[in-house]
């Protein structure tokens, strides 16, 4: 099958962080794969033309680098990745930005009705209440979502919808290995310096605060955030992954994590709510089941706290810093390869080339559909800051 596409760049040739980075690389052994990127996508219309492609494909987020992917979904259709469940702030900054406050309170009310009685700063004040999502989930023959939990919440708030669930590949990173910091042992210190990774700038604060309470109280480890995540994945010994607020993205950090071997420490959410977990207030399973536990997830509610008692005890205790490893990897092993994520896509891709062009509702913003790709690609190199706009 022959597939375009879309993404905000061309994926690295390492990178646990990327989620589609393996997928891509899986799929090209079965597919042949034309990427384009906010550099050269102003050539997809002649290539298309002249080689149509089977498949459109689009990975979509709420950053103003998938902006440019936005006219080529409207206008082509296809199947639709969607990377998280608010894409309302880089919308509003693409239409603002290019002077359209008409356009985008016409897609507001599409979206969501009437505007929320709030102070007339564009966009809300919490635009997760307000997700924007209507519009590219109509123009998609399919989306696609990496949990389970999200199939569920779009399915309700979009029954019209074909929503299917692909599982995150990572790939293992053969780079991992221990980077140990020795020291004399003693009394007070086990010898070690237990090194925690923080893979992103996520409650990086709260992070750097439970670190030092937790080093004031007797633990002998340091907190690493000046490294490349690669650094990171290799040279630390456990992983903070903490992304808040969750708006459904993949927790692609964590994963990473667990390909190589690394216990992580993550909120408890539903993006972990299927995984088998130790509740640091207890350091007993959060679930009913029987499985060895891969990671601590922490009470977003009780977060500093939490997270103090996590690094003393797995600071402490390398035999279970171990046991966690071992237990991550191989629930990598069984439920986030590359090759698992394929052969979700693969099923996709294969039901998707099939479907019909979604159809338009009646109330579909005429904007939308009017030379929809060369309007939108002006308005794109017109695009400006939008920090301190004001709804018309």
């Amino acid at each position: 099958m022959k597939l375009a596409w879309f993404r905000p760049d061309t994926p690295p040739l390492l990178s646990s962080l990327d989620e589609n980075t393996a997928l891509l690389a899986e799929l090209s052994s079965t597919h042949e794969i034309e990427l384009f990127t906010a550099a050269n996508a102003h050539r997809f219309a002649e290539q298309h033309t002249r080689t149509p492609y089977d498949l459109f494909v689009y990975e979509l987020e709420d950053t103003p680098a998938h902006s440019f992917i936005w006219p080529y979904l409207l206008h082509y259709g296809g199947v639709l990745h969607l990377r998280s469940l608010t894409l309302h702030l880089s919308r509003a900054a693409t239409l603002l930005g290019a002077q359209r406050g008409k356009d985008y309170a016409t897609e507001f009310r599409f979206n969501h009705g009437a505007w929320p009685e709030l102070p007339r700063a564009a966009p809300p004040a919490y635009p997760g209440d307000w997700p924007m999502l209507r519009i590219p989930v109509l123009a998609a023959q399919v989306v696609v979502v990496s949990q389970p939990s999200t199939v569920d919440e779009l399915k309700r708030a979009h029954p019209e919808v074909l929503v299917r669930h692909a599982r995150t590949g990572i790939g293992a990173n053969p780079n991992t290995h221990d980077d140990k910091r020795k020291v004399p042992a003693t009394p007070e210190n086990p010898g070690t310096l237990v090194k925690f990774g923080c893979l992103s700038g996520h409650r990086l604060e709260v992070v750097r605060r439970a670190m030092a309470r937790a080093q004031h109280a007797g633990a002998f480890a340091e907190l690493m955030t000046d490294l490349s995540p690669e650094r990171l994945l290799q040279h630390a010994d456990v992983i903070v992954s903490l992304p808040w607020p969750s708006r459904g993205e993949s927790q692609t950090p964590a994963l990473a994590a667990m390909a190589a071997g690394k216990p992580a420490i993550v909120f408890e959410s539903a993006a972990s709510a299927e995984w088998p977990v130790l509740d640091p207030q207890t350091w007993q399973l959060r679930s009913h089941g029987t499985d060895t536990p891969i990671s601590v997830s922490i009470d977003p509610r009780d977060e500093e706290h939490s997270l103090v008692l996590a690094i003393r005890r797995l600071s402490a205790e390398p035999a279970l810093r171990a046991k966690l490893g071992r237990a991550a990897h191989n629930w990598w092993r069984t439920h986030a390869t590359p090759e698992l994520a394929a052969n979700d896509w693969h099923r996709i891709l294969k039901e998707a080339v099939h479907l019909p062009a979604p159809s338009r509702p009646a109330d579909w913003p005429a904007h939308l559909t009017a030379d929809v790709t060369m309007r939108e690609l002006e308005v794109l190199h017109a695009q400006k800051s939008t920090d301190d706009v004001l709804l018309p």
